[in-house]
């Protein structure tokens, strides 16, 4: 990179500002696909943690419903006596 910034700098102001906003731009790209990667990772963290509980849900949701099958199986028996 020093090699290029003085080879700018020898061929006058506009090479060495385009060179130096090349360069910038370089660096600024690394670092918004640095934090995408992050909020990336935390979005999947986010969705993976969602689906853990949605399971957790899902299997209480099924332990109740049968919990009221078995009620009513046993208020029906009641009515019919």
């Amino acid at each position: 990179m020093d090699s290029l910034m003085a080879e700018a700098l020898s061929q006058g102001l506009w090479a060495t500002l385009f060179v130096s906003l090349y360069l910038y731009q370089l660096q600024e790209s690394r670092r918004l696909q640095t934090e995408a990667k992050l909020r990336e990772d935390k979005l999947t963290d986010f969705l993976i943690d969602v689906s853990k509980q949605f399971e957790i849900l899902a299997l209480q949701y099924q332990k109740l419903s049968g919990d009221v099958q078995e009620i009513k199986v046993e208020i029906r028996g009641r009515n019919q006596s």
